[in-house]
């Protein structure tokens, strides 16, 4: 049964019972047993006494009781007396006795509330506590991938000083090596391009055959050539100024075609090369000497430089 309806029905049965004994007394009551009466009843009307102290409720009812009874039935003042005596200390250990467990009640109350309280508290600074702790962690987390991040840039940043190294360090071989070709090919930096002079000497005299003695220097041509596929060149073939014109044109036209056609069977793309002759135009050389004339009978092979320079006559 709920608390409340218990409460209801022991002061109900309280009231019912003090009501029965006013009813039973005689019409000349006893004035002990009328205060006896008005303390019971008081008691009884009392919500703490009767939530808190119904078994002394009940003794205060039942001594009140057989006081009516004794005065009732016998007349007997003395005992009456000592009866509603008891029945009024009976009800007043009632309400002290409810007064103080109702007291016990609301402090174990407070102590319940101020647990709750202190509970809720912990509870919060743990709360918070934990916040901290994965605040921290965050912090932490972050704190490291910063760190790799850090040692990835700076793996990084070596890993391309040392590709840049390594890529001066061949960017410089092949320069040397470049330069070593060059030299072999007695080939010349001008304002035209890399220019690499073939003499006569590939030639027989008066013929735009190439000789066996050409097969060497155009296999180092054409070696340093497929090393630089971008590099487009020119052919041009000269002669000395022995001959009519027509004729030194057309020895040299064939004398260019010649080491054109002699580059492309060593694998030089044809569409890079330009032949044609000149004939006996732009001569190195006095012709009035056979010396002279020597340096003028020649193949001149213009290579595009690094910057892309290649100018024809």
């Amino acid at each position: 049964m709920h608390p409340f309806f218990h409460r209801t029905t022991a002061l109900c049965t309280s009231l019912i019972a003090v009501g029965l004994l006013a009813a039973c007394a005689s019409t000349t009551p006893s004035p002990a047993l009328e205060e006896a009466r008005t303390a019971v009843s008081t008691a009884a009307g009392d919500p703490a006494v009767n939530q808190y102290a119904q078994l002394e409720l009940k003794q205060a009812t039942d001594a009140l009781a057989k006081a009516d009874r004794v005065w009732t039935e016998d007349r007997d003042t003395s005992e009456t007396n000592h009866l509603a005596y008891v029945a009024r200390q009976r009800a007043e250990i009632a309400t002290n006795t409810a007064r103080a467990r109702q007291l016990d009640a609301n402090i174990k109350q407070a102590g319940s509330e101020a647990d709750r309280i202190r509970l809720q508290a912990r509870t919060q600074e743990a709360d918070a506590a934990r916040m901290r702790a994965d605040a921290q962690t965050r912090n932490a987390q972050l704190a490291q991938q910063q760190a790799m991040s850090a040692e990835q840039r700076a793996a990084q940043q070596q890993a391309n000083a040392a590709a840049a190294m390594a890529q001066a360090s061949a960017s410089q071989d092949r320069v040397r090596a470049l330069e070593a070709q060059l030299r072999d090919m007695e080939a010349q930096q001008t304002d035209r391009g890399l220019l690499v002079t073939l003499g006569d000497v590939l030639f027989a005299f008066n013929k735009a055959e190439l000789s066996a003695q050409a097969g060497p220097r155009l296999d180092k041509l054409a070696n340093f050539l497929k090393q630089f596929p971008d590099r487009k060149m020119l052919i041009e073939g000269y002669t000395d100024s022995v001959g009519s014109d027509g004729y030194n044109q057309e020895l040299s036209d064939r004398r260019a075609q010649s080491v054109r056609d002699a580059l492309v069977q060593r694998g030089v793309d044809t569409s890079r090369i330009t032949a044609r002759g000149y004939g006996k135009a732009h001569p190195v050389a006095d012709n009035a000497s056979p010396e002279g004339r020597a340096m003028n009978r020649r193949v001149e092979i213009v290579i595009a430089d690094e910057k892309g320079t290649l100018r024809g006559r």
